[in-house]
């Protein structure tokens, strides 16, 4: 798998190779579609028995972005070295995390720009690469917000303290969570850059952050285990791993996919109490759950050398993203007053008239996507669920 499809070789020996792949694209834009209308099933029967107007809205949101007439499916599709191989995606997009094909285009991009920032900050002396998780004991009354907010709080204490700052020079943090009997377990992936870490420092360091975060939050925590603290662990990364290589070395790719991960698997949305799936829908704006850090932050803009994966982004409807032209000129343009966005129309409409506005956007922004895509790809052919087609400019 390549972040938005399958690569495929162009040769003439791959037909077969190729058709397994678009069977595999297919299967999963299906699965997409259907896992998206079945969180928001879930979600709008939640949001009814809470009385959340937002959360409603959001199961909207997921709805169409779900809807047979926006996955689709594509053949020929090409990269910068032109390098051909099927895909899948979305016409317009949510922007909700809750769902399987926005949460995809999130790690897709939470890749691209690790890749980057990791190209961009060289190893000095006495450096390495390290692979670092920073864990949280799990507490049943907490929700999954909550639990997210005090890692986040915990982590700004950590980055902050003179231990970290002495040993880790740049690196890539992402924040995962799985659901246990006993609540979430909610926990730190760390791909740094760093001198040699001291295992038994970083976990006092790391308790310590994490008690006064949970202080913060008004609650006492307590760590269940036979040295009285947080649970850490500190890898060596190396770019290749032999099969002999014992646990304490991981492979940057197998880092990489672990910082990436961008919060949880689809079906861990199921194991999440309906009240939480509620709570997590209604939140306007996210702790930073993806980042880069250090002296990687200001380099990880660095011009992207794969066109593909940024023309399958697409900008999120839900945050009110609106595509932007910049054109040389003279004259002054006039500023134009930007149009509400979908979450601020879903707090003022009435329900009939928002899903008709609702229904008309994602048409339009659809129909717009659609011929982006089609302009960029001249050989591909897209085909949503719903069996319509689309060709690129050179298809005839």
């Amino acid at each position: 798998m390549r972040d938005g499809g399958l690569l495929i070789s162009s040769s003439s020996t791959s037909s077969k190779l190729r058709s397994a792949a678009s069977r595999g694209v297919d299967s999963i834009a299906s699965y997409r579609a259907r896992r998206g209308v079945e969180i928001a099933g879930r979600l709008t029967s939640a949001a009814v028995a809470c009385g959340s107007s937002v959360a409603l809205g959001i199961s909207d949101l997921m709805r169409e972005c779900a809807s047979p007439a926006n996955v689709w499916t594509a053949r020929d599709l090409h990269n910068a070295d032109g390098e051909l191989f099927d895909g899948v995606g979305t016409f317009a997009s949510c922007g909700v995390r809750l769902c399987p094909s926005c949460s995809a285009s999130l790690r897709r991009r939470a890749r691209r720009r690790a890749r980057v920032a990791l190209a961009s900050c060289a190893l000095r002396s006495g450096e390495h690469a390290r692979f670092i998780t920073l864990t949280m004991p799990t507490i049943a009354e907490a929700s999954l917000l909550e639990t997210i907010q005090i890692v986040h709080r915990a982590w700004s204490l950590m980055r902050k303290r003179k231990f970290w700052k002495a040993n880790v020079r740049a690196g890539i943090k992402g924040v995962e969570f799985t659901v246990t009997p006993n609540g979430y377990h909610t926990h730190i992936h760390i791909l740094c850059i760093s001198k040699w870490i001291e295992y038994a420092g970083l976990r006092s360091e790391w308790s310590h952050c994490l008690r006064s975060a949970w202080r913060a939050s008004g609650r006492e925590i307590a760590f269940n285990t036979s040295h009285g603290e947080a649970i850490v662990d500190v890898r060596l990364v190396k770019a290749k791993t032999r099969a002999s290589s014992t646990r304490v070395i991981v492979s940057l790719e197998s880092a990489l996919q672990e910082v990436c991960k961008y919060v949880t698997k689809s079906e861990s949305w199921d194991a999440v109490p309906d009240a939480h799936l509620v709570e997590i829908a209604e939140v306007e704006r996210w702790p930073r759950l993806f980042e880069v850090f250090g002296e990687m932050r200001d380099r990880h803009d660095a011009p992207e050398t794969d066109r593909v994966f940024t023309s399958l982004d697409t900008p999120n409807l839900s945050d009110g993203a609106q595509l932007q032209f910049s054109f040389e000129s003279s004259l002054a343009m006039p500023s134009r007053a930007r149009p509400p966005t979908l979450r601020g129309l879903m707090h003022t409409l009435d329900r009939r008239t928002w899903l008709i506005i609702l229904s008309l956007r994602f048409t339009d922004r659809r129909a717009y996507r659609r011929s982006v895509l089609c302009g960029l790809y001249p050989y591909a052919v897209f085909m949503s669920l719903d069996g319509v087609k689309s060709f690129g400019a050179m298809v005839g």
